[in-house]
C-alpha cells in the first residue's frame, strides 16, 4: 500500500493492510495494518488493528489533495487509535514533505536514528515527489477495494 524511504535514505517503512481484524464480523470496519521498518541492522514487524476502512477513505482524500498539489483539509491527519499519524511539514519545487508519525503498539523497540541524532518517538520525514503520491493512492485504492467499508 505505502512503501517509502526517509530522506536521508536511512529508513525504510513500509504499511499494508493484513485483513480485516474481525472478517466474519460483517458491520466490523478494523484493520490490521502491518508495518515494516529497516533502518540500517535493525528491522521489526509489527501488525496492530490500528486503522479503520473509513480512515483508510480519509488517508485516501488526504493524499489525494496532495496530488491535486492542494493542502489536505488538516496538516495533521489523526485516526482513532493514536499509533499512527500523519503530518504535512512543507510543499518546495513540486516535492512535498511530509513525517509518518508512530507511537503505541506501531512503534519500533529500537531507537529512531534521522538528522544525526537518535529519538525514542518515531516521526519518520519523507520527501514525495508527484508520481510516489499518486502511487500511494493507487495503493490505498487497491485495498479499498479489496478491503470496503462496511459497518456504515
Amino acid at each position: 500500500m505505502i512503501n517509502l524511504t526517509n530522506i536521508e535514505e536511512k529508513i525504510n517503512l513500509y504499511i499494508e493492510v493484513a485483513g480485516y481484524e474481525f472478517p466474519e464480523i460483517e458491520d466490523d470496519d478494523w484493520c490490521l495494518l502491518r508495518l515494516r521498518i529497516q533502518q540500517e541492522s535493525d528491522s521489526i514487524e509489527l501488525v496492530d488493528p490500528a486503522i479503520e476502512t473509513t480512515e483508510l477513505a480519509q488517508l485516501l482524500h488526504w493524499f489525494s489533495s496532495l496530488v491535486e498539489g492542494r493542502l489536505p483539509e488538516y496538516a495533521h491527519l489523526d485516526f482513532v487509535e493514536p499509533c499512527i499519524s500523519f503530518e504535512f511539514l512543507a510543499f518546495k519545487e513540486d516535492v512535498v514533505r511530509i513525517s509518518i508519525n508512530l507511537s503505541h503498539e506501531l512503534s519500533p523497540s529500537f531507537p529512531m536514528r534521522q538528522f544525526g541524532s537518535e529519538a525514542n518517538e518515531w516521526s519518520i520525514v519523507f520527501d514525495l515527489g508527484e508520481e510516489q503520491l499518486k502511487s500511494i493512492c493507487s495503493g490505498i485504492k487497491k485495498t479499498l477495494d479489496q478491503y470496503p467499508i462496511r459497518g456504515c
